[in-house]
């Protein structure tokens, strides 16, 4: 022990080792200072501390192996028998070398990373995501600094002071939401933590994923008409209180308080556009205290998705414009909310699209630069003009990269195109901005079931039920992954779970109608049909005249579901979407084969390819090949199914094992008379889950492959799975009603 102390001293281990730690502490200090002010991300210190960390053992190696003389630095062999640590020359040489060598590591690494980061910068507002299957530019800008604005607690126990607080709020995470390069965490993230004390500050922002958190407190005195109003900013990743302010002011100075702090937070951020600090000009979006307090009911009523809250929040929001006329966020949420009301209720969509629009166009000619005033408008669009709701879409990116309705809506639109990874790389960056959101989450899980990651799926379906329990989505997307996936009887208890939730939710309605139609539980088909008919606003009139088209059809009663469909009958002229499955489903099943390809071959015209193989689960390409077939036009029907087959084996529905890409290759087969191929693929779509056996007394690509015994085997226990899940649904419906009695 003795011996190897004394090597340590002689070779100037310990020597080495103190220099380097009292070196580094004043420059890791230094660097602290020097990265923000020299608008370096902060990436940089941990740069810096792993190059300190690593570089120390380094250090204590060379030392062991060479050491300063007064000859220079030589190699150090075994007993050498020198000491020169006393040399007070020999001290020096060895000092200025480590710390010199660590000073030249901080200025390297800090000038580098100055040096770069204008490139990075420039990158930074290039095109981030690869999603535009038309060529058109990416959208996505990276954010280098973020923040989450907490909602500020009301010294009060009157509630309207609470809302007072909220809306207050909502116009400042607005006012930060038009700041260059900061990304502002959303409001349904930020109110999640509404009345949160158990957690702190630094876990509520690494949940959130921000740099800095701002919050606060509002006092308001009735008598005097005064209002106190504190604010503190704080770093996440140390605790530290970068400012904080109290204002004393009268109530009506509420605005520029806003005004104050939205300056301050920039100020202490160091927020830069084109690498020089600017005074950024806030614009309030009302001078109404009313106002603003509707408006932040609105948006709280928003953010549930069901169709009470949803008529709250229109109410909200028209209060609002009542109180100011020229609150232009209050018009977009009108427009919101009307488009809203038509996807989960029953509001006619020509009604709400008219409601919608106008008030798009007053917010707009209120505010040219209001971001979410074009995301909406690009909702609008999505059925109607995909190409101008896209342009919307990116345009609302561009005006502000922090506003996560757009790229959900954006998504959207993709996955209807079918491009799954574009739409979910949107839903990814919508979920980053307000990881709190159950729709954000409930996008993103959606997505991973499509592409046949259902376990990642089921962690989301978790995270959201965790996150708010009275969320029906989640459990209608539990609901929606069990159906497709054969397990009907269990979908059923997700539905009606989602409908325990909301009462009149029309994807949980609609999954129990569908689920129970396709087990042939025409009793309680009928029941739900009747609920539904009970709560008339669930469902609007054209989805309820599909829903007894689909219904008829599974009954094997194909003249009354054709009577269904023409109840619906649009305009083939409009080439929709909807003209197209509805007039082309009309044409097709009535055989009027000449008919089925004009109106097919038209909408392919309008769309892209990818969009028109994706539409139904491919229903079209089947039924747009078949009915050429029977026009003897052989090539233009093999050429369809090419492309078809061709999209297929390149699709998500393939890589995620899904019932309708094997279900889809059979009728390519049964169509190309390849009946052993065929089959394979049937007992494929057997076993991913497929049980709409109703489809093979229906649809008239069945026709010969009926006659295989293989084929009558491979069904008779898909029937057979059927009837033993009609029989575990009945159960639990009985059981339900006897606990129900008993209560």
């Amino acid at each position: 022990m003795d011996s190897l102390l004394e090597q340590l001293k002689q070779r100037q281990i310990f020597k080495v080792a103190t220099i380097y730690a009292v070196s580094a502490w004043p420059l890791i200090q230094i660097a602290d200072l020097a990265v923000p002010a020299l608008g370096l991300p902060d990436s940089v210190m941990t740069l810096l501390l792993k190059i300190f960390i690593i570089g120390f053992p380094i250090s204590l190696v060379f030392a062991w192996l060479y050491n300063f003389t007064a000859k220079g630095i030589v190699r150090i062999k075994a007993n050498d028998g020198y000491n020169e640590h006393g040399n007070p020359a020999i001290n020096i040489r060895t000092t200025i070398a480590v710390a010199g060598s660590l000073v030249m590591a901080v200025v390297i690494t800090l000038l580098t990373q100055w040096i770069l980061e204008p490139q990075n910068s420039q990158s930074a507002n290039q095109p981030q995501l690869s999603i535009d299957n038309k060529g058109a530019s990416q959208v996505g800008k990276k954010l280098k600094k973020s923040i989450a604005i907490l909602p500020f607690v009301p010294f009060s126990a009157d509630p309207e002071d609470a809302f007072f607080a909220d809306g207050m709020v909502e116009e400042l995470l607005n006012l930060m939401a038009k700041i260059p390069n900061l990304k502002v965490a959303a409001r349904t993230s930020s109110f999640a933590y509404k009345g949160n004390t158990t957690k702190t500050i630094t876990e509520i922002g690494k949940e959130l994923g921000v740099d800095i958190i701002l919050e606060g407190s509002i006092r308001k005195n009735d008598v005097s008409n005064k209002i106190r109003v504190t604010a503190q900013l704080i770093e996440v990743s140390t605790g530290k209180h970068l400012w904080s302010e109290t204002y004393d002011r009268q109530y009506r100075d509420i605005f520029q308080i806003q005004d104050n702090i939205a300056q301050s937070v920039v100020e202490k951020m160091k927020i830069t556009v084109l690498g020089k600090p600017r005074k950024q000009q806030f614009i309030v979006g009302t001078q109404s205290v009313d106002a603003m307090v509707e408006y932040g009911k609105g948006q709280a009523e928003l953010s549930h998705r069901t169709v009470p809250s949803l008529e709250k929040a229109l109410t909200h929001f028209n209060a609002a414009v009542k109180y100011d006329e020229n609150y232009a966020r209050a018009f977009v949420g009108i427009a919101d909310a009307n488009i809203l009301l038509a996807l989960y209720g029953n509001l006619p969509e020509n009604k709400a699209n008219a409601a919608a629009q106008a008030a798009i166009d007053k917010a707009l000619t209120i505010d040219n630069e209001l971001a979410a005033a074009y995301a909406s408008q690009g909702l609008l669009y999505t059925k109607t003009n995909q190409d101008k709701a896209i342009a919307l879409f990116k345009q609302a990116i561009d005006i502000n990269p922090s506003y996560a309705m757009t790229y959900m809506w954006y998504g959207t639109l993709l996955q209807s195109q079918g491009d799954i990874g574009g739409a979910h790389q949107l839903f990814e960056k919508a979920y980053e901005l307000d990881p709190k959101s159950p729709v954000a989450a409930y996008n993103v899980a959606w997505c991973y079931y499509l592409i046949g990651a259902e376990d990642k799926a089921m962690q989301l379906f978790s995270l959201i039920i965790g996150n708010d329990p009275y969320y029906p989505g989640a459990y209608n997307l539990a609901g929606d992954i069990l159906k497709n996936r054969g397990r009907l009887d269990e979908s059923i208890s997700m539905y009606l779970r989602a409908l325990t939730v909301d009462p009149v939710n029309k994807a949980a309605l609609n999954g129990l109608i569908i689920a129970n139609m396709d087990m042939f539980n025409f009793s309680a088909t009928e029941q739900w049909f009747m609920f539904a008919n009970n709560h008339s606003q669930v469902f609007s009139a054209n989805e309820v005249t599909l829903l007894n088209a689909r219904y008829s059809a599974v009954q094997g009663k194909k003249d009354q579901a054709l009577n269904y469909l023409k109840l619906m009958s649009v305009n083939a002229e409009t080439i929709t979407a909807k003209a197209a499955l509805i007039e082309g489903a009309i044409a097709f099943y009535q055989q009027e084969y000449s008919k089925t390809v004009n109106i097919l071959v038209k909408f392919k015209a309008s769309t892209n390819t990818n969009a028109f193989y994706h539409l139904a689960d491919g229903q079209l390409a089947i039924q747009l090949s078949y009915a050429y077939q029977q026009l003897k036009q052989f090539d233009q029907g093999d050429a369809i199914l090419k492309d078809f087959e061709n999209h297929l084996e390149n699709s998500v529905s393939k890589t995620a094992n899904n019932s309708s890409y094997y279900y889809n290759m059979m009728a390519i087969k049964i169509l190309k008379n390849e009946e052993s191929q065929a089959l394979n693929y049937f007992q494929g779509a057997i076993d991913t889950g497929w049980v709409e056996t109703w489809k093979t007394n229906f649809e008239p690509i069945f026709t010969d492959i009926k006659t295989a015994e293989r084929f009558n085997q491979m069904l008779g226990g898909v029937i057979t799975k059927l009837n033993t899940m009609k029989v575990n649904s009945q159960r639990q419906a009985n059981f339900l009603t006897v606990d129900s009695d008993s209560e």
